[in-house]
């Protein structure tokens, strides 16, 4: 495999180009027998990942952008087809196989994570569960449509308490309204994602030649014709050992606790600030995550100094507020989920602008005008649904605007820099409306809609659109057809939604989500306490002016940043750093990408391009090594129903 030169068009670092050149002949695409293996695979995959994360207390392998379990399902395919190609040759899996197939589990993963459809699982039952005479909750549930939510207490007592099972009969009819009508919901979203797929991603890959790093390590282990490819780099196999053994020590540890372990995990410096004003810094983690140094090491030098840099400035901006004084004088002051919303839209309007002529001639090829009237039907359809529901056609424009936005600049992040994490905790429309606007201009539909889209929004730490865009490109790069590649990621998104509802559900009647779960209806009590704030008053009717000023203070940063870039040659800050460090998950790897950036730039500055290359395997070994031993540790934990060790996560 070999590591080109291309950057992207805010980055001029132009050793992170981590793809391969397009595969000179034609191979064979998705087939029909990659795509019914896919399809099993999901609704284990989605039980596999809804247990992880919800009742065995990590790994989560959702909350980072290359999905841990995935690359091992890929790791044992290879191992397995491997064997195969031995006995039957013919056969054996191919690339575009074994591609399509990591596609869909990374898919259904994204919608089984802690941010997708499993999410869901806790708005629909928690009004009918946590009503009663003292908190009015059953009249405040009639903003809610009947298809929407379950009002039948004795339905959902099953899955709080456990001890039921989900395939009864008078539970399943309860629930497949919901289930049928959220999952529609969810397949219209993504399908209109996958349509601004097709239309960004010959800009985005071909003519501004982003170099979608996180696809590097899915095509480097697929390459098995490459005699000098992955499989046989020394290299990788050390840091393969390194992290696989540093993981393993910790996993023996955890299951006999008189073994010393290696911590890689937090180590919280918060503790050492104890005076004012530094104890405004409320949380000051130190980790050592060989899989986020792996992937840090394939991230530009100016986004790697950016990320950790900026993390520091958002704590300096506690400690300046409260040695003001002025961060208790100001609730919510110094706004920095509304200062990062603000960068979201400033870099999605700046990628929008950059790509403003292939975007304004996508009517006049064949592949742009289909997409451009699928996103119609899908908006369409999507706005249907919202008139269904009672929801104002604004309110409805906004959430679908922010939603899309979002979605949009979390994938071009992945596409251009492989950031390992893109959380935005707290930037959807249902917080960023209500706090900029006031609740006094929206209807009782219309904050249900946003109570119920809350878990959809709340952080894009696991969104597919990044997940089918990387799967076009890995199809375009070995030559084989996006449509097939476009169909299999569609009908991953429909099978991810039934499987997680299934997986999800089914673990919840059998163990009960108030015994047995992590959190287990945490996300429905944030959205349900946010709605009745909102329906009783007790949240500002009146449009909070400074959280708005500071969206705009977030937009302006981002822009300055960006044209400073493109003025200044060498200019070390990157605006998706300040972007992404302005959210909860940068805490978790900021001081590993500070040891990435420490490597990366001696071996580039002393050792050049080629020292470079040769020194990528290495680190993807670390990210395989961990994702690997990291899962197997989940599975003895699903296997034993005990808890083992935890690579990533607080």
């Amino acid at each position: 495999m070999t590591f080109g030169d291309r950057g992207g068009i805010m980055s001029r670092d132009r050793s992170d180009e981590t793809m391969t050149a397009p595969a000179k002949r034609p191979a064979h695409g998705v087939t029909a027998r990659a795509l019914i293996l896919g399809s099993l695979l999901i609704p284990v995959n989605c039980l596999w990942v809804v247990r992880m994360e919800r009742v065995s207390y990590g790994p989560y392998p959702s909350t980072v952008s290359l999905f841990a379990n995935v690359v091992f399902t890929l790791f044992v395919m290879i191992g397995l087809n491997a064997l195969l190609r031995r006995v039957r040759p013919q056969a054996a899996f191919t690339q575009a196989e074994l591609l399509t197939i990591y596609t869909m589990q990374a898919v259904s993963t994204g919608l089984a994570g802690l941010d997708g459809v499993s999410a869901l699982c806790q708005i629909i039952p928690h009004g009918a569960w946590t009503a009663t005479p003292q908190n009015h909750w059953s009249a405040w549930l009639n903003a809610f449509p009947d298809w929407l939510v379950i009002r039948d207490r004795s339905v959902v007592q099953g899955h709080y308490l456990g001890q039921s099972s989900f395939m009864r009969p008078e539970v399943l009819r309860a629930w497949a309204v919901p289930i049928f009508s959220w999952t529609l919901l969810v397949t219209l979203l993504l399908f209109v994602c996958q349509c601004m797929n097709v239309l960004v991603r010959p800009q985005w890959a071909d003519r501004e030649r982003l170099s979608f790093p996180l696809i590097s390590l899915p095509l480097a282990m697929t390459d098995t014709g490459d005699e000098a490819g992955l499989w046989r780099n020394r290299l990788m196999w050390l840091g393969f050992a390194l992290a696989a053994g540093l993981n393993f020590w910790n996993g023996l540890a955890v299951l006999y606790p008189t073994l010393p372990s290696i911590s890689l995990a937090s180590i919280d410096l918060r503790a050492y600030l104890t005076t004012k004003p530094w104890n405004a810094i409320e949380w000051l983690p130190v980790t050592f995550y060989p899989f986020v140094i792996g992937l840090g090491f394939l991230l530009p030098l100016d986004l790697l100094f950016s990320c950790w840099f900026f993390f520091l400035v958002w704590n300096l901006q506690a400690v300046a507020a409260d040695a003001s004084g002025y961060g208790g004088q100001v609730q919510g002051f110094p706004f920095v989920p509304e200062q990062g919303f603000g960068s979201l839209l400033a870099l999605f309007a700046y990628y929008i602008w950059t790509g403003r002529r292939h975007y304004a001639g996508a009517w006049k090829r064949p592949g742009g005008r289909a997409a451009m009237i699928g996103a119609g039907v899908g908006i369409l359809g999507l706005s249907i649904f919202g008139y269904a529901a009672g929801v104002s056609a604004w309110v409805m424009a906004a959430f679908l605007g922010v939603y899309f936005a979002a979605a949009l600049v979390v994938t071009r992040i992945r596409a251009e820099m492989g950031a390992p994490v893109h959380d935005f905790h707290f930037m959807d429309a249902g917080a960023m409306l209500p706090e900029s606007l006031g609740t006094s201009g929206f209807s009782h539909p219309d904050l249900a809609f946003l109570t119920g889209t809350y878990v959809l929004t709340r952080a894009h730490r696991s969104d597919t659109m990044p997940v089918g865009l990387e799967g076009m490109q890995m199809a375009r790069l070995r030559g084989f057809s996006m449509r097939p590649m476009f169909a299999a990621i569609m009908l991953a998104t429909v099978l991810g939604c039934l499987g997680t509802f299934w997986a999800y559900e089914h673990l919840a009647y059998r163990l009960g989500t108030d015994a047995h779960f992590q959190a287990g209806e945490g996300m429905g009590r944030e959205a349900y306490n946010r709605l009745e704030a909102w329906l009783s008053g007790s949240r500002d009717a009146l449009p909070n002016s400074k959280a708005g000023a500071a969206v705009g203070v977030g937009a302006l940063c981002t822009f300055v940043l960006a044209v400073l870039r493109v003025r200044l040659l060498g200019f070390p800050l990157h605006p998706i750093g300040y972007a992404v460090s302005s959210s909860w998950a940068i805490h978790l790897i900021w001081f590993p990408l500070l040891l990435a950036w420490a490597v990366k730039g001696p071996i580039l500055r002393y050792g050049g391009l080629k020292v470079y290359r040769q020194a990528i395997p290495f680190f993807l070994g670390l990210v395989l090594g961990d994702c690997v031993m990291g899962s197997i540790w989940g599975l003895v934990g699903l296997a034993l129903g005990i808890r083992t060790y935890n690579f990533f996560g607080a």
